[in-house]
């Protein structure tokens, strides 16, 4: 492989060109006794059928050609490549597969190989809605969330799958599958105060990629809601230049210690009752969230966070009368919970036993995150988990255990590892064995679980296990034969304080030679609400590092103290103190790689980051030229004052008036000697205003910089000028290091 632009572009995307096979996408068969997945690209794609008891397993076809000739009959249409001609599989009966093909739908007899597709729909009755496949199908509509642009997202299927919700104009709007018809379930929503609920794919949480939401009460008949106010809250105006006039759109974005958009809770009745507000008094300045409906569909369990993020309480709500009864409360000096996965994830560490009788409660008061196991009187009844590492989330709970991912191996503290912890109380059980990230996807009923793991470096592997973590099988193996590339390479690093031990990854060019020198770059985020370091294989984060080691560097990702999954304290640095030890330790990492490798001792140090990743590069090389030589920011959160996501680390502009101070950049301004480029786009209302204010406070302090615009982007940017921003850095790093 050539190092330069060439590598760089076959990079920035990631490894997924190069790597296929690993990870499993399994589809279940209803009687829960096999599992089918497919694997390679389309020129060569095979499928394996797993009887999830023995762990034996037999080609998912035994003749693929003949599957693709019928196929070929059934459609008219030739698929391409080689193969299994299907992309995604699902089960439609114990031996019988649905896939598509092209436009055409088929289904798959795994005995007869038998093909067939279903009757041709009368392209008028699809205009009007008629056929099942268009009633059945989900539709787009665009959600609305905090500080971001609206999304587009799916309707919500009732648990029957005899209706669909979405949101229109602020109000909840139930589709009938019956008729395709709607009908409004509130009238009086509107845009500055609306209705929403929750929404996570219910594809990726069947797989265990996402977590489950609370809207639809288990049998159907009500649905939980949020009203918001947005009435006051400040709005960032996002103005649109590429049409032939200019047009201005005003996006609501809290302010730290400004007005909060005010949410209250309701449960809305598919059968026309009128909406009932649960009772949580007012609820200015809380954030409060659905957390999980019991299986009597008659209550709910709520979670109210704080403003500050340092008290929590769990309720208990009945759904017809509104009522609530607090169940238990817990404070803490500093934040209780991560705002990020409270505010935009309703994520917020509470989960009902299958019985819906106790709650599983995630709490840091040790010191570290542990599992607490709590009854409906709001009763302690034992703690789940104890020792000095953390549970990361639960994943599954039945009758008799909670499975749980967690950091349980401190000697590779970001290795995650699968457990389960009996709720009658006793030892927990780690499930998996070799190191790296692992991740389970659990079968329907629970019986068998596919463990995916990778480290950095190593490529995923997928194995199947039992619940109680026995070897089923080994499923799939990636085959990385076309990846040429030099492996990156996990290391540790000493913090500023002299003892504790940071973990980092180094990347390098596909052609490294040990023996020649290379200019480091640090690819960094340090950010409160995630550890960004990739400890497994192809990484979000990763993809941008190892691109730009193609380029002819040396790169390098480290989480340094105040970020989270590790102990409470490690996270706490930053409470109050944004750059905390943000500054010392990235620059004492770098000083410790420069001496720890010959090939780097005489490097220039450049540095990148986007959104507070672009205020931690601009923090770094302000603070230390003599370790920094060139920084770029894109996106960047340079303003302390500009968003409510501050708040649950400083506290509030008005009473904690140092730390906001301190966490300030534009007065860097003047002490920046280091080049800078600086990118964001026009209408990322976020950011733009950060943008441009510290390109005022570069100019008047005499300060050359350069500042590429991305006209019409928002936070993240589209293929074309992504592509464009990437020239750019690649252009600016090639000139200054």
């Amino acid at each position: 492989m050539t190092v330069g632009h060439a590598g760089f572009d076959r990079f920035i995307e990631g490894l997924d060109d190069f790597v296929t096979g690993g990870a499993v996408l399994p589809a279940w068969s209803p009687d829960g006794k096999s599992l089918a997945f497919l694997e390679g690209t389309a020129e060569e794609r095979t499928g394996r059928l797993v009887d999830l008891e023995s762990g034996r397993g037999e080609p998912l076809v035994a003749d693929v050609g003949a599957l693709r000739a019928a196929v070929r009959a059934a459609t008219g249409q030739t698929p391409a490549g080689k193969g299994i001609p299907f992309d995604h599989i699902g089960f439609t009966g114990p031996r019988q597969l649905a896939a598509v093909v092209g436009s055409s739908r088929v289904t798959v007899d795994l005995d007869s190989g038998e093909v067939t597709v279903p009757a041709a729909e009368r392209p008028l009755d699809v205009h009007h809605g008629l056929p099942d496949s268009v009633r059945r199908t989900p539709k787009e509509f665009l959600r609305t969330m905090p500080l971001v642009d609206p999304m587009k997202a799916r309707e919500v299927v009732s648990p029957q799958g005899d209706a669909f919700v979405s949101t229109v104009d602020g109000n909840v709007v139930l589709r009938s599958v019956a008729d395709n018809r709607t009908a409004p379930l509130t009238s009086d929503g509107t845009p500055e105060h609306e209705y929403r609920f929750d929404q996570v794919d219910p594809q990726l949480t069947a797989l265990g990629l996402a977590f489950p939401v609370c809207n639809w009460s288990p049998d159907g008949t009500r649905l939980a809601v949020y009203r918001v106010d947005n009435r006051g809250v400040h709005q960032a105006p996002q103005v649109h230049n590429l049409k032939r006039e200019d047009e201005v759109v005003h996006r609501y974005h809290a302010k730290a210690g400004g007005p909060l958009e005010r949410t209250t809770l309701h449960v809305l009745d598919v059968y026309g009752r009128a909406p009932v507000e649960l009772d949580l008094g007012d609820t200015t300045d809380t954030y409060p969230v659905h957390a999980a409906w019991l299986p009597d569909g008659a209550h709910l369990v709520l979670f109210v966070l704080r403003r500050d993020c340092r008290r929590g309480e769990v309720l208990l709500a009945d759904a017809a009368t509104g009522s609530t009864r607090l169940l238990f409360a817990e404070e803490s000096e500093t934040f209780l919970r991560i705002h990020h996965d409270v505010y935009f994830g309703k994520k917020v560490g509470l989960a009902l036993t299958p019985d819906g009788t106790r709650l599983l409660w995630l709490s840091e008061r040790s010191g570290w995150k542990h599992l607490y196991l709590y009854d409906l009187e709001g009763n302690l009844v034992r703690q789940l988990t104890d020792g000095e590492w953390p549970v990361d989330y639960v994943q599954r709970v039945d009758d008799e255990h909670v499975y749980f991912t967690a950091h349980l191996d401190q000697k590779r503290p970001y290795d995650v590892h699968l457990a389960r912890a009996p709720l009658g109380g006793g030892s927990v059980e780690q499930l998996s064995e070799q190191p790296g990230v692992h991740a389970a996807m659990f079968a329907p009923n629970g019986e068998a679980l596919i463990d995916t793991f990778s480290t950095a470096a190593e490529a995923p592997r997928s194995v199947l296990r039992r619940a109680d973590g026995s070897l089923i099988c080994e499923l799939s193996t990636a085959d990385t034969s076309k990846l040429e590339w030099m492996p990156p390479q996990q290391f540790t690093a000493t913090a500023a304080d002299g003892e504790t031990e940071l973990w980092g990854v180094l990347f390098f060019p596909a052609d490294f030679d040990e023996t020649k020198r290379y200019p480091l770059i640090e690819y960094v985020y340090g950010g409160p609400q995630i550890a960004v370091a990739p400890h497994a294989f192809n990484g979000t984060f990763a993809k941008s590092a190892q691109a730009l080691a193609q380029l002819g560097y040396v790169t390098f990702i480290v989480d340094g103290r105040g970020t989270p999954e590790r102990s409470k304290a490690f996270h706490d640095v930053v409470y109050q103190d944004w750059n905390g030890a943000l500054v010392s330790d990235h620059a004492a990492v770098v000083r410790q790689l420069k001496e720890r490798h010959s090939f780097l001792s005489e490097a220039k140090v450049g540095v990148i980051g986007h959104s507070w990743g672009g205020y931690s590069a601009f923090r770094l090389a302000a603070e230390r030229p003599d370790v920094y030589t060139a920084a770029v920011s894109s996106a960047p959160g340079f303003d302390p004052y500009s968003s409510v996501l501050y708040e649950c680390y400083l506290g509030f502009p008005q009473t904690d008036v140092d730390a906001y101070r301190k966490a300030e950049l534009y007065p860097l301004a003047s002490r920046l000697s280091a080049e800078f480029l600086l990118a964001c786009g026009t209408i990322d209302h976020a950011t733009w205003t950060d943008s441009i204010k510290m390109s005022e406070a570069l100019i008047r302090a005499g300060k050359d910089h350069e500042f590429v615009v991305l006209p019409g982007q928002m936070h993240g940017f589209d293929a074309v000028h992504d592509s464009y921003f990437w020239r750019k850095v690649a252009d600016f790093f090639g000139t200054h290091l």
